[in-house]
């Protein structure tokens, strides 16, 4: 309507109520209010052909996806995993940010994917990762508009944040907006005896001659394993072995006594490559350690699948004969032992002693000879009487044959003891071998 034309109806209305003000008067009230009303909603016509005033962009009202205010860590999102997400990057000074609490708990670890899809046509998706107390960990963006992003990373159970936003594809970070949509899963990577990334969580389930498929996660995650000694007290020989080993995983093995300490470790200098380490130990209970190094001096730098087996290669059958008390017991001849000095004995130590109680019959000599398999072990032993009273010794070169004999004219059956040790070189095996001959005559 015009404002001619509204003008004109105006007028008429004021003619008619003149007109009638003296019929109308008890109706006053109500015309004027019918009156305001009329003459408001003409002027509210009137505008509608004129242009709208241009607000300030501080006056629009941005668009915000459900997840706002999520502008900063402090009121990020929680996200559930596995679960998609529509979002927006709502203006290039925007930030998206969301927290992320992984499967496991914090004495394990996870792989985690971030997977962006759905990015807007003008849109460089852009995402950083924050530790727990906003800590920046890793920045990553995709370098062309509209292209998807997937980034892996491994992490212990603790929360972590991810932040979105719009970049240049190159340096700057806040120059690009848009929607996207993304997922946060779990991979699901780790081993079936996670967590056991401690001594103290140690897998102690593993049966020897048995292979057991195992995960590296994370490079700064180790794999334990707890074993029991099948003779306790008794030295056995065990070999452990990685096959199977991802590409990018130098595996090493480390081995701990029952007090915890580390005996010893081996790893190997080739990505993927097999390892395999023998171990000796009378130790009732020990541990193992499966770790990534560099391939040359740092522990922890790789991480990867592998496959691992234990075999307790035991002792020889002579076993337990460790001490005096639990001695082989010789008593007829000729006889001839095989056996095997796992780790050197000598001087006295803690070491794989052989001990062979030898009956002695009256008016009988009794010769022994000993001799090593190893051309580089070396062998000796000490004779001593029923008290354990030292009678003598011999101490053998490398690969030697060395011998000893003992008469007895006591008038009575009578033995007594050979304490065999060694420093063992490729292995420790030696045979024993005992003859029986008339006891030499002591002149008169």
């Amino acid at each position: 309507m015009s404002i001619f034309t509204q003008h004109k109806f105006i007028e008429k209305v004021k003619s008619f109520i003149m007109k009638n003000q003296i019929k109308m008067r008890e109706h006053r009230s109500l015309l004027s209010i019918v009156l305001v009303a009329i003459l408001f909603t003409m002027a509210s016509c009137g505008k509608k052909d004129e242009p709208e005033p241009k607000n300030d962009d501080d006056d629009i009202v941005k668009f915000v996806d459900e997840y706002e205010p999520n502008n900063e860590r402090s009121t990020a999102f929680l996200i559930e995993l596995n679960t998609i997400y529509n979002a927006k990057i709502d203006g290039e000074t925007d930030d998206d940010w969301f927290k992320i609490i992984p499967a496991h708990g914090s004495d394990t670890y996870d792989k985690i994917q971030i997977t962006v899809t759905n990015v807007s046509t003008d849109l460089y998706i852009h995402m950083e990762l924050y530790s727990s107390d906003g800590i920046s960990l890793t920045t990553f963006g995709t370098t062309t508009k509209g292209q998807d992003l997937t980034y892996t990373f491994a992490t212990p159970g603790v929360e972590y944040y991810v932040r979105f936003s719009g970049w240049d594809g190159y340096v700057n970070d806040h120059n690009s907006s848009g929607n996207y949509s993304f997922t946060v899963s779990n991979l699901n990577a780790n081993d079936d005896f996670a967590p056991n990334h401690t001594i103290e969580t140690a897998a102690n389930s593993l049966e020897y001659n048995t292979s057991y498929n195992g995960v590296i996660v994370s490079m700064y995650e180790n794999d334990y394993y707890k074993f029991t000694n099948p003779t306790p007290g008794v030295w056995n020989s065990y070999t452990f072995t990685l096959t199977n080993v991802s590409d990018d995983l130098y595996g090493k093995i480390h081995i701990y006594g029952s007090d915890k300490q580390e005996l010893g470790t081996k790893g190997t200098s080739t990505a993927g490559a097999d390892l395999t380490y023998t171990f000796i130990s009378k130790d009732d209970e020990f541990y193992v350690r499966v770790s990534g190094w560099d391939g040359y001096v740092n522990n922890n730098k790789s991480s990867g699948s592998y496959t691992f087996t234990s075999v307790c290669n035991g002792n020889d059958d002579n076993e337990p004969d460790d001490t005096f008390e639990d001695a082989r017991e010789i008593t007829s001849f000729p006889t001839s032992v095989t056996g095997t000095i796992l780790i050197d004995a000598a001087n006295n130590n803690d070491g794989d002693y052989e001990f062979f109680k030898v009956t002695i019959y009256d008016g009988k000599k009794v010769e022994w000879e000993v001799s090593p398999e190893a051309s580089n072990t070396e062998l000796h032993f000490n004779v001593y009487d029923t008290n354990k009273t030292l009678l003598g010794n011999v101490d053998g070169n490398r690969g030697q044959t060395i011998t000893g004999s003992m008469s007895n004219t006591s008038g009575s059956e009578s033995y007594f003891y050979i304490k065999l040790g060694a420093f063992v070189g490729d292995n420790g095996n030696y045979t024993i071998s005992f003859t029986e001959t008339n006891a030499d005559q002591i002149p008169m």
